[in-house]
């Protein structure tokens, strides 16, 4: 079940985060940082944005299965001024063992479809260039528009930014 997520998932939005973190992330940001990440600081995080999401234009959806969070994505106004890019994805994360099984495609089409409503035609996602999950955005008709530098627990990465010019053309 996809459905947009209210202030009790917080608790569970910050153990998906933080243990995505801790898989997705594993050789390519230091052991250090993802050791450090704590549940309580995300939740607290979490219920913030969750608390402001409608007054920042941000939508949070969240993937369910057998009474377990397995997933989320956020996402709204694009944050850095883009001429071309309005929408931004903020974040997608689903737990390593539900992987591969179609919630990431129903996440990203459940925000898509609600940024089309809200007037969005255009978005784009910012992923580290390692990750795996570069491929996914790919897939899904994301074309490598932008790169930048990110200084992240000590360490120099590198991010880019797949864009999507037609959300209404979107292969999601």
């Amino acid at each position: 079940m996809i459905r947009l997520a209210c202030l009790e998932d917080a608790a569970a939005i910050a153990k998906v985060h933080v243990d995505s973190w801790r898989t997705t992330y594993r050789g390519i940001v230091p052991e250090t940082f993802l050791r450090e990440l704590s549940y309580e600081q995300r939740q607290r995080s979490w219920e913030q944005q969750i608390e402001q999401a409608e007054q920042n234009g941000t939508f949070l959806y969240v993937a369910e299965t057998d009474g377990r969070m397995v997933g989320f994505i956020s996402g709204g106004r694009e944050r850095e001024g883009d001429s071309l890019y309005k929408a931004e994805l903020y974040a997608l994360y689903i737990l390593e063992a539900y992987q591969r099984q179609g919630w990431g495609i129903r996440l990203v089409s459940a925000l898509v479809e609600r940024l089309k409503i809200e007037g969005y035609a255009s978005m784009l996602v910012w992923v580290l260039e390692q990750n795996p999950a570069c491929r996914f955005y790919e897939m899904l008709g994301g074309i490598p528009v932008k790169q930048k530098e990110l200084l992240l627990g000590g360490a120099r990465l590198s991010e880019v930014a797949y864009g999507w010019l037609n959300l209404t053309a979107a292969e999601v």
